[in-house]
Parts: structure tokens; sequence; C-alpha cells
């Protein structure tokens, strides 16, 4: 049985979005979270498993017109690109059916929750392009970077990594 590569609609509702994919193998969910602490990325800080994750980047162009001694921003071109690394879970013609289905459902919250952080900052772009255009042009990199420091704090309170909040693959109930 071949196995497709399904891009949910969540994240490719966004641009320029890649998701990396690392492979997961087991029978049980037991198995399923032993594979998952080996092959997931890890927290930097803490060196915790993070069984998903998402960053994303802002190319910005700036446009301007000089006249004399005097330049002017005529606009602002950004191009948002996003990564995100999520679980799959390898075929196995001998997973209990509802143990794969418990994994699908894990995993679509994964991504609701990296599409829902990528989505926060991509939403959020037009309060960038405003600074830099409300900016003189010597400043417009430091009002870009202003701008982008001001949007990842807002994205950091709004998309705690607390255990609570993080969707957990369950065991299954008999």
């Amino acid at each position: 049985m071949p196995f497709v590569l399904l891009l949910a609609a969540s994240f490719a509702e966004l641009p320029n979005v890649t998701v990396t994919y690392y492979d997961v193998a087991g029978r049980d969910i037991p198995a399923i979270h032993k594979a998952i602490a080996k092959a997931a990325p890890k927290d930097p800080e803490t060196q915790h498993v993070l069984p998903a994750t998402s960053s994303w980047n802002v190319g910005i162009a700036v446009k301007s017109v000089t006249t004399g001694k005097r330049c002017q921003i005529t606009g602002a071109t950004l191009t948002f690109r996003g990564s995100a690394t999520m679980p799959r879970l390898l075929p196995d013609e001998d997973r209990p059916a509802p143990v794969a289905t418990a994994f699908a459902a894990y995993a679509a919250k994964l991504e609701d929750r990296q599409a829902a952080q990528l989505r926060f900052a991509y939403d959020r772009l037009n309060e960038v392009e405003q600074a830099i255009r409300g900016s003189r042009c010597d400043k417009s990199e430091a009002a870009a970077d202003a701008a982008l420091g001001k949007l990842q704090a807002a994205e950091r309170a709004a998309f705690k990594s607390d255990e609570q909040s993080q969707p957990k693959l369950e065991e299954l109930k008999d």
C-alpha cells in the first residue's frame, strides 16, 4: 500500500511554507511516543522534545525616491517564509486502526497549532510594512527590526509553550 503525503489545508493556506517530516513508527501509542522522543527536534534551551515546530522569517525590500537631499519611502515588499517540522507515522499493516486514527487526530492538532502560529505572524505583516513606510529612509531598517521584534514578542505571548496547551497523543481507552 503506497504512502501518500497530504499537505493539510492549514499549512496550504499560507504562502511559502515548507513542511519537513520526520518518520516515526510503532504499533501502539507507547511505541509511537518512544519514536517521537527519539526523532523529534528538541528545544535548544530545555532539551525537551518538541513533537512539532514552526518558524518564520520575512524578506524585506524597501523602495524609495530621493529628490535633492530628501529621501522618501514609496513602498515596501515583504516576503513571508515559514517552515514547520512535523511527525509522520510510517505505514504498518499490523498497527490497529484505532492507533492510526489516534495518531492522525494528534498530528492534525499539532498542525493546527503550528499553522496558527505561522498565521499569527503572516496576518500581522502589515504592521511591519506600516512601520517601514512611516519611517525615514535612514531609519527604515531599524523600524523594520523593531516591528519584527514586537511581532515576535506578541507571538510568544499568544502561543506560550506550556505543557497544558500542547496537543497530546493519549493512550487509547478500552
